[in-house]
């Protein structure tokens, strides 16, 4: 009897397009993952009106996922794939004056362990990609603070930087909407209309 000896190589692991296949209920904007729908008076807020780029609803899963919300993770909004570097952008929109720091670690925390379980699911390599976390949030500046001169940052979240440190994530971005757009553009190539 001859038996073909296997080795790792001959196991090749699924892309992030078999993500993106398997969860396709989930495709959405960044318009429709940006709405702020926790206003007392149940007005429709958007931190970004773009609808020309596909993201998935990763909040919309994790939902679906935990019916029982007592028991649901925090999870960021989107995941925006970038197939020519292979990074995926897990980005938590917040219209918030001063979001909550915790709220935010949970976010990144919780949400990046299930989107983990899920490529597993998947027998997905998450050695092949990039993940990078961006908190978008709606820039605030304090009135006592409007009328100097210079950049003012009221949010910081230097702590999340722990999180680079130790591999959890590649990489972090905490800046405002207008800084996103900026970037995006610029990593991107593409317009985003926020």
């Amino acid at each position: 009897m001859n038996l073909k000896r296997w080795r790792v190589k001959d196991f090749k692991m699924a892309d992030f397009n078999i993500f993106l296949k398997t969860h396709n209920f989930y495709l959405s904007t960044f318009k429709e993952t940006s709405l702020d729908n926790h206003h007392k008076d149940k007005s429709k807020e958007y931190l970004c009106m773009d609808e020309s780029q596909e993201v998935i609803n990763f909040d919309k899963i994790i939902e679906d996922k935990y019916p029982d919300s007592n028991i649901r993770p925090k999870a960021f909004d989107a995941i925006y794939f970038d197939k020519f570097n292979n990074n995926i952008y897990l980005v938590e929109f917040k219209n918030q004056k001063k979001p909550d720091k915790k709220e935010v670690e949970g976010k990144l925390i919780n949400g990046k362990k299930e989107l983990d379980l899920l490529l597993n699911d998947l027998n997905m390599s998450k050695n092949d990609y990039k993940f990078i976390f961006c908190l978008v949030y709606k820039k605030y500046v304090p009135k006592s603070e409007r009328f100097k001169r210079g950049l003012f940052k009221s949010v910081t979240f230097e702590f999340l930087n722990r999180y680079k440190e130790n591999k959890f994530i590649d990489d972090i971005y905490t800046e405002d909407v207008s800084f996103f757009t900026k970037q995006f553009k610029k990593k991107m190539s593409k317009d985003l209309k926020c």
